[in-house]
């Protein structure tokens, strides 16, 4: 099939990430996409394709992962849909064309330029939020990760590998715990929980395998992410330090609380809970990361502060957006510290993320800036009879052992 007879406009409407920009930025992507044709028995790396976004669009091929069964994708399975490659995929990892097939090709920085630009909190530009200072720092961030000069926090490789081969439909046991097997110190965190009261087993674990048998493939697969996610928080320039630490702690005890109500609430994932409120302030590590690199000056604390608290949902949006997480996640960045919050419909994560903040501000006593409790969203979904402090700080109270034995397991 040739480039002329096939309509890349159509198509893309389809296909993930590009369904959830404008309908002018993914004619903008349509117009730069590209058609190639590959026959049986071609290969084709992720490698090559570091710069660019593939998508099967017709044919046959096996993927192939290091360390895990080559899985068979049809392009009319819904997979199809996603592209081929991750942005930072295992130089190895490739494709074996197992029939004539037509792939879509896309620019990867005309995308990540499309999506810094629609950046949107509140349904207005985050631009008009900032001051000239915070502005002028946003667009050079922007700018240094659009030329490379400052690279967006990556999960590491494992956990990446770890997502995708949980998400094939015929993965098995011992694929993850392999997989699992190649990162010691991810192996024996992952061992800590399974052999703690937050699984509820009864007899002790002493494989990967058992692991994966006893928390399951989805909880594993959060808790890599979760435990990926929670390294990033690193810096070396002592104030940067500690404002890193700072927020990394506040980041644990909103995840640790998020899990604790998850274990309360039937229709959600704790373990996905969990995750949610580790990545909510994700936007602080790039920031902090520039500031390092730039060698920008600062008089006080005060000031480092101001400008993380202005521009870490905007930032964060880029992290999540860049990791290609669920648009649930990118709800949670955004959403995170609004009270009044309503998502509608069934209690959701960005309402359980709002809710384990304001348990943070009771903790700590920082009640000034609340609402009513009685007025809170997100509480009268989670609590619909009783929305009142006291019986807050009850089940917060309850859930002490739980949230202290998490972040306990978190590092902390």
């Amino acid at each position: 099939m040739s480039e002329s007879n096939f309509d890349i406009e159509e198509r893309i409407y389809k296909l993930s990430p590009f369904k959830d920009l404008p309908s002018g930025d993914r004619l903008k992507m349509a117009k730069r996409g590209s058609c190639i044709q590959k026959e049986q028995d071609d290969a084709i790396y992720a490698s090559d394709f570091q710069d660019q976004l593939i998508y099967l669009v017709e044919g046959n091929v096996d993927v192939c992962h290091k360390y895990v069964k080559n899985q068979l994708l049809n392009a009319e399975m819904s997979e199809s849909l996603k592209p081929l490659f991750y942005e930072n995929e295992d130089k190895e990892t490739h494709i074996t064309v197992k029939s004539s097939c037509t792939f879509l090709v896309f620019d990867r920085s005309l995308f990540n330029r499309l999506i810094e630009k629609e950046v949107i909190v509140d349904e207005r530009p985050v631009s008009q939020l900032m001051s000239d200072v915070e502005r002028s720092i946003y667009n050079e961030i922007m700018q240094a990760v659009e030329s490379g000069t400052l690279q967006l926090p990556s999960l590491p490789e494992i956990a990446l590998r770890v997502r995708k081969a949980v998400e094939q439909p015929d993965v098995g046991i011992d694929q993850i715990s392999r997989l699992m097997e190649l990162d010691p110190a991810l192996s024996a965190r992952l061992m800590k929980v399974a052999n703690s009261p937050v699984t509820r087993g009864s007899s002790p674990i002493r494989s990967m395998r058992d692991v994966v048998v006893r928390m399951g493939l989805k909880m594993t697969r959060s808790l890599v992410l979760s435990f990926s996610a929670a390294q990033l928080f690193k810096s070396q320039h002592p104030l940067l330090k500690k404002q890193m630490k700072k927020f990394y702690a506040h980041s644990i005890e909103v995840a640790s609380i998020c899990y604790s109500l998850g274990t309360r609430v039937n229709s959600l994932e704790a373990d996905e809970l969990l995750l949610a409120g580790l990545i909510h302030d994700i936007g602080v590590i790039p920031i902090i990361t520039y500031i390092e690199k730039a060698g920008l000056e600062f008089t006080d604390e005060s000031e480092i502060e101001l400008i993380i608290n202005s521009l870490r949902v905007a930032v964060g949006v880029m992290v999540v957006k860049s990791w290609d997480l669920p648009k649930e996640m990118l709800n949670i960045v955004m959403h995170a510290e609004h009270w009044m919050r309503d998502s509608g419909g069934e209690l959701c994560a960005e309402d359980v993320i709002i809710i384990a903040q304001i348990y943070d501000c009771l903790r700590r006593k920082q009640v000034a800036h609340l609402p009513e409790f009685s007025k809170i969203p997100a509480f009268k979904k989670m609590f619909p009879d009783k929305q009142d402090p006291e019986f807050a700080m009850q089940v917060l109270d309850q859930a002490k052992d739980e949230i202290n034995l998490m972040k306990g397991l978190l590092g902390i």
